[in-house]
């Protein structure tokens, strides 16, 4: 074989290959993290305002995972009914995974959710909450095993 074929060898090798890798690129999915990111970025004032009330609340909020359910203590309680008040359970890796639950507390202020059915792995849970007209907001992660 000569020089010059071993050349166009190895470019048509060169070429299969790169053509390979963008077809398997273009067929990976892709999921964005939120699907307003613009119109959220221009609230994101009113996002860092519940941060900081929830921070500087003295009783704090209280999650724990059992492995079985997340316990969530709030340190003060929820308004009934705003229609704001919810718990995200967030799949970084999917968002056709996401679970939206509303925040419906016993009478210790708690609400538990049963983690058990939910795929294994790191979530992302965050939890918007509405008390006596002012509004907070907590986010924190877990895995589950």
């Amino acid at each position: 074989m000569s020089w010059g074929t071993k050349i166009v060898i190895a470019f048509i090798v060169f070429m299969i290959a790169t053509l390979s890798v963008v077809v398997y690129l273009m067929t990976q999915k892709v999921d964005i993290v939120t699907e307003n990111y613009y119109e959220k970025e221009l609230k994101y004032q009113d996002q860092i305002n519940r941060i900081a009330r929830t921070n500087a609340l003295i009783d704090t909020l209280k999650i724990s995972n059992t492995g079985k359910e997340l316990v969530i203590k709030f340190p003060n309680t929820p308004d009934k009914n705003t229609g704001k008040d919810f718990i995200l359970l967030y799949r970084p890796s999917d968002k056709l995974k996401d679970i939206r639950i509303p925040v419906i507390t016993d009478t210790s202020n708690s609400q538990i959710i049963s983690i058990e059915r939910i795929e294994k792995g790191y979530w992302k849970l965050q939890i918007n909450w509405t008390s006596t007209g002012s509004e907070y907001y907590h986010e924190s992660t877990f895995n589950v095993y």
